[in-house]
């Protein structure tokens, strides 16, 4: 069996000849370049070589001089197979330095078989230049090599420069792109968060809709609801609200253009939300509609607000009104009653007159009593406010409203233990008391329970309640709960209004509620009413905390799913708006957290802290930063404080990390974009991690 050697620096060359030569019978051994093939040549001689000539270590022309010089390998057939050098003047040097043959690549199999068959058929001794050139040719030769070398560098560097041209181009077109890629990314997701829209799009043709993450979090529908229920958007729109949307939708379709609607959707919980719906219809080419691409915004707390501001403005309006009445009818009762009294006084002898005159003052006090609730509710009437311990009030008031219950309603008093005192002013606080309590004696006609509870709030952002909002901060709360027939939903918005009342005819001026309304808002509270009909209705007072004997609000709350703890964390991000957001969440779940623009900046913190003897539990770092990065800061970080802990995070982990790890170390990493509840849960871990 025939031994051939093949010489290629490239693999996939090496392998077509290999498997070309041991088809046809032939036992093949390969070499890289010219060095490793003399080796392997001086261990085995081959029947025949054949060899590239462009290959690093020792090219082709080098092998074939050393070849031929060589005693016993010289008559060995040489083949030059190349697809570089392909002039005439390089078969003419091949040939010349004693090749048996010069192929170009590529060749057809069977006119290189034929090649190396003529090749292997001649005597040994029959070979042009067996025995290699003569002395006398051998400058020539070497002149010959040397100007074929240098023409061949000359001809790679222009295409090498010309490559790398087009290298630049294209690398310069593709940072181009990535970073209008990034832009993009970037400034949709900024618009989705900034927007909390909920994508959707719906195939008109398959009848089927995707629906983003969005859906989810603003109603609380998982995205398997939506799937198992391809109707379960039509079911969520309000029964008053059906109808209208979805003949819209219709038009909409055939007319084609934008759509746009507001109504009522219901969330997971069963409560309403104020939506906006906006689409753009896609047709195909034919003119039929195929798609609808649009956005759904819960406009709930927007619609809260503007109806607030439209109470707001009313009550506004109306205490301008009442509050400008009250001193004008005050004047005239001031008038009224001196006249009276001085009347009184001159009608001593005359009985019958002077009662007159009393009638005249009585009626006149009544009518200072109604213009004292009416700026009351103007919140112009003067007050003296005090640290209040609410408890003892109400307290003090237990033997009056039994009195004015009656026997049929059951009093029942709840007060909170350690409560804070309230600033307000005691008296008119009583009378705020009385009035809400006989409001809700009278709605309980039939007997009933009439609770009044008392406690401190702290709302760490401001609380809404059907219309009513309170701002954050801590107060001290009175309620009073009735189980009557409760308020009709068209009332609610006027129950505070002077003079409004839906009791028959002299049972009350309807002053009441404006005149607790008036008193709280003047005192700094706030006044929230939750009612449904037939069940009963709860006050609740929001009055302002005495300073003096105030608590501490309590620390943020932290949800029972998400680890926290007091650990300190050096947090290393060279984006403030990541940074910021990151420090948030962290000092919601307690721990410490020490922030950091960079890596020089979190070398400066440790540095510092280690002269302190202090030491921090956690490097939370981000991996790409502005000059030193996150592995160089981890390195440098370990020697300040040897064996810190480290959690990196990173927008580009699908191709840093390898199973949650950066190439090369074992600290864990974070993705980005993070939820809160990934960063606890990656933080805990990390916190752990041995």
């Amino acid at each position: 069996m025939s031994y051939v050697l093949v010489v290629d620096d490239k693999e996939e060359n090496r392998y077509y000849l290999q498997a070309l030569l041991t088809g046809h019978g032939y036992r093949v051994t390969t070499a890289r370049h010219g060095a490793e093939a003399l080796v392997l040549a001086r261990q085995s001689s081959p029947t025949l070589i054949i060899s590239d000539l462009l290959m690093p270590v020792m090219d082709g022309y080098t092998l074939l001089r050393h070849w031929k010089a060589d005693p016993a390998l010289r008559a060995l057939p040489f083949i030059v197979y190349t697809a570089t050098y392909t002039q005439a003047e390089d078969e003419k040097l091949a040939m010349d330095l004693g090749a048996d043959a010069f192929i170009l690549k590529p060749a057809e199999p069977d006119e290189f078989l034929t090649r190396m068959h003529d090749v292997l058929s001649r005597p040994a001794s029959a070979g042009p230049h067996a025995s290699g050139p003569e002395r006398s040719n051998e400058t020539e030769v070497l002149r010959h090599y040397s100007e074929t070398l240098i023409r061949k560098l000359e001809e790679k560097s222009l295409q090498l420069s010309e490559a790398n041209r087009v290298l630049e181009l294209d690398i310069v077109r593709r940072e181009k792109a990535e970073a209008a890629l990034r832009d993009s990314e970037e400034r949709f997701r900024l618009l989705a968060s900034a927007t909390n829209d909920v994508i959707w799009d719906w195939d008109i043709q398959k009848g089927t809709h995707w629906w983003g993450d969005g859906f989810a979090d603003l109603f609380g529908h998982t995205n398997d609801d939506l799937l198992r229920n391809r109707q379960l958007w039509t079911n969520l729109i309000h029964p008053d609200d059906r109808g209208r949307v979805l003949s819209s939708l219709q038009s909409a379709i055939k007319k084609g253009g934008n759509w746009h609607a507001s109504y009522r959707l219901r969330r997971a919980d069963g409560s309403w939300a104020s939506v906006e719906d906006r689409a753009q219809l896609i047709r195909n080419e034919q003119g039929s509609a195929v798609r609808m691409v649009g956005g759904l915004s819960d406009v709930s707390e927007r619609a809260a607000l503007e109806e607030r501001l439209r109470n707001s403005q009313r009550l506004e309006a109306v205490g301008q009104l009442t509050g400008g009445i009250a001193h004008d009818f005050n004047n005239l009762l001031t008038i009224v009653l001196g006249n009276a009294e001085t009347l009184a006084e001159v009608l001593v002898d005359d009985t019958q007159k002077r009662e007159l005159a009393r009638m005249i003052i009585g009626a006149a006090e009544r009518g200072a009593e109604l213009t004292q609730r009416l700026l009351a509710f103007a919140r112009k009437q003067s007050l003296s406010p005090c640290a209040v311990d609410l408890n003892k009030l109400l307290l003090g008031l237990n033997l009056m409203l039994d009195r004015v219950l009656g026997s049929t309603i059951v009093l029942v008093f709840n007060p909170a233990k350690n409560l804070p005192a309230a600033m307000v002013d005691a008296s008119q606080l009583e009378h705020s008391v009385l009035n809400l309590c006989v409001n809700a004696r009278d709605a309980m006609a039939g007997g009933g329970t009439l609770t009044v509870a008392s406690d401190q709030v702290i709302f760490e952002q401001d609380f809404q309640c059907n219309g009513h909002w309170v701002p954050e901060g801590a107060y001290v709360r009175l309620q009073v709960s009735d189980t009557g027939c409760g308020i009709p939903p068209e009332n609610m918005t006027r129950i505070f209004e002077p003079f409004f009342s839906t009791k028959q005819e002299g049972k009350g001026a309807g002053l009441g509620l404006a005149m607790v309304y008036g008193f709280v808002r003047q005192s700094g509270g706030h006044i929230v009413v939750e009612s449904e009909q037939n069940r009963g209705t709860t006050f609740s007072l929001y009055l302002p905390q005495a300073e003096e004997k105030a608590i501490e609000p309590a620390a943020p709350g932290r949800s029972a799913d998400m680890p926290g703890g007091s650990d300190c964390i050096l947090l290393v991000e060279d984006d403030v708006l990541v940074r910021q957001i990151a420090q948030h969440n962290l000092e919601s779940l307690g721990y410490r957290v020490i922030a950091a623009s960079g890596g020089e900046s979190a070398l400066s913190i440790l540095t510092a802290m280690r002269a302190r003897g202090e030491k921090v539990d956690l490097l939370f770092t981000d991996v790409q930063m502005a000059g030193m990065n996150g592995p160089d800061l981890v390195v440098q970080a370990d020697v300040l404080q040897p064996g810190v802990r480290v959690l990196y995070t990173s927008g580009y982990t699908p191709e840093l990390a390898v199973k949650g790890r950066l190439p090369g170390s074992d600290w864990p990493i974070l993705g980005k974009p993070y939820r809160r509840a990934e960063l606890a849960a990656h933080i805990a871990t990390a916190l752990r991690h041995q």
